[in-house]
Formats: structure tokens, C-alpha cells, sequence
């Protein structure tokens, strides 16, 4: 999961698809059991909405609405999203081809995609036909250097996508590059949490951290991180003495997670739908139901 933010949901993360030249539907409002094996999230703050990376296309979440309304797959499009990140107005994401998506996106593997409008148009930047990248990072403080992991490969581009060099083999779940700080790279792995602080070159153990299976930026003023441990238990960490603290639950197994600019609202798909925490997952608001 990977920012922007995630999970990544990053990093895990989100917004609409079709390439440029190709025709580029309305998205439509659709049944929740739409939104299939979640990839990512990410939030677009100009229309308070959540963006929802799945196996079958895009999908945009109104969380302004009781319950939410979800609507798409933008564009029209089924591509399968595996990696995605929101930066700004701009989104990349990675991944495979649905059945009908165009031809011009590459298959088996999309590469690299970019979008500059919100999702509405898709030009290939990098790699297609050959790479699926299942997370992508970038940090807001370097936006041109972005991080993806394909298998276990790790790769960095520093010119945007355009060009990418190995940095590392690393079996990881979950990559995120802190929105303060290019040159750092967690990564969540059987072994634990693991951080880089010279882009992706080499990696050590993080201290007294719980065993993490997906990473948040915690995005406040005082930095830290927030995750989810392997057995379901969300932790927060203060960046000013780097410690831990246990909050609540989710429920099964989670897909994607991220934090909300502003208000730190945890976002988390797990077994249950999508759901929103104020209080370190202690208790949940129901987005959407699974």
C-alpha cells in the first residue's frame, strides 16, 4: 500500500482511467458488489470522494453521502490496478489489462500509466507489456522519484517513470516513501519492518516495530507512521521518539488502508467492506459494505 497516499497502499491508491484517444464513458453508479479485491486507496480532497484501485477498474466512493455512493469504473474501463498512487492531480498506476480494456495499454503487463486529469485520460509512460508493478510510492517532497515493486524486485525512476534502475531484491508487501522525505523507503516484509534511508539501496530493521502488513503516512504535523500487523491489530508510531502503540482491530484480512489529509481519519478495506476509524481503529463507521 503505498502515499498518496498508499498502499499501499500505497501507498496502498487512486483515481480514473483511459488513455489518451480512446473514448471515455460516464462513470455510471453501480452495485458495491462492484468494488472486487481492492488493490488501493487514495482520497481526492476536490470532491471529498475516495478512490477505490480494484481488480476489475477504478471506482470512485462519496463519502459525503450515508451510505456511500459508488460510482464507475471510470472511463469505462476493467484494467486491473495493482499499483496505484495519487500525487497532486496527477495518478500512475500499474498493473494487467482487463478483458476489454484497449490494446493500447499494453498487455500482458500496463507498465507504467500516468494521467493528468483526474483520470479522464491515460498515456503510457514506461514499460508496457513488460512490467506489473503491485505497489508504487512517491513522496511529495520529491514527486519526479518514484518507487515500485514488481515480485521482488524493487525499482526506482528518478526522472518521473521515463527510466528505471534495480535498487534492490526485497520481499516486501507494502512499500511507502514519507511524504517529508524522498530518500527514505519502508517496506513491510516476513522479516518486519525495514527502512532505507538512501533510496532503496540498502535496508535495515526498524527497531521495536510491530510485525506490519500494510504502511500509512500518518500524515500530521508530528510525521510517524500507522499501520496494520499481521494479525489485524492497527499501531501508530510518534516520529518524535519512534514508538509504538496498539489501537483496535480490523476485520480478517486487510487490502488497502490510508490516512486522510488533514483530519487523520484511518480508511481501511478489510473483510467487512471499507471503513473509517477516528480512533485508532478502536471503533468503525461502515463506508460501504462488502
Amino acid at each position: 500500500m503505498k502515499p498518496a497516499r498508499l498502499a499501499k497502499t500505497g501507498s496502498a491508491l487512486i483515481a480514473l482511467l483511459a488513455l489518451a484517444g480512446c473514448a471515455v464513458e460516464s462513470p455510471q453508479e453501480v452495485a458495491p458488489a462492484a468494488l472486487t479485491h481492492i488493490h488501493g486507496l487514495a482520497f481526492d480532497p476536490g470532491q471529498d470522494a475516495l478512490v477505490v484501485a480494484t481488480h476489475g477498474g477504478v471506482y470512485r466512493l462519496d463519502i459525503r453521502e450515508t451510505p456511500a455512493v459508488v460510482t464507475g469504473p471510470v472511463g469505462g474501463l476493467d484494467i486491473d490496478a495493482m499499483g496505484f498512487t495519487l500525487v497532486g492531480d496527477v495518478a500512475y498506476a500499474s498493473g494487467h489489462p482487463g478483458p476489454s480494456t484497449p490494446g493500447t495499454f499494453g498487455s500482458p503487463s500496463l507498465g507504467l500509466i500516468r494521467s493528468e486529469n483526474g483520470g479522464v485520460n491515460w498515456s503510457n509512460v514506461s514499460l508496457a507489456g513488460s512490467t506489473d508493478f503491485h505497489d508504487l510510492s512517491i513522496s511529495d517532497s520529491r514527486i519526479s522519484r518514484i518507487y515500485g515493486l514488481a515480485g521482488s524486485a524493487l525499482e526506482r525512476s528518478d526522472d518521473g517513470g521515463v527510466t528505471w534502475m534495480s535498487v534492490a531484491t526485497i520481499e516486501a508487501r507494502d512499500i511507502l516513501s514519507p511524504a517529508s522525505d524522498a530518500e527514505t523507503l519502508f517496506v513491510t516484509t516476513p522479516e518486519g519492518l525495514m527502512v532505507s534511508r538512501d533510496a532503496g539501496a540498502t535496508f535495515s530493521p526498524v527497531p521495536d516495530s510491530p510485525p506490519l502488513y500494510l504502511l500509512a503516512d500518518a500524515d500530521t504535523a508530528q510525521g510517524g507512521l500507522v499501520g496494520i500487523d499481521t494479525g489485524g491489530t492497527v499501531w501508530t508510531q510518534s516520529e518524535a521518539d519512534g514508538t509504538w502503540s496498539a489501537g483496535g482491530q480490523v476485520s480478517g484480512t486487510p487490502q488497502a488502508m490510508l490516512v486522510l489529509p488533514a483530519s487523520g481519519r484511518l480508511i481501511v478495506a478489510d473483510d467487512r467492506g471499507i471503513s473509517a476509524s477516528d480512533d485508532d481503529g478502536r471503533t468503525w463507521d461502515l463506508l460501504w459494505t462488502s
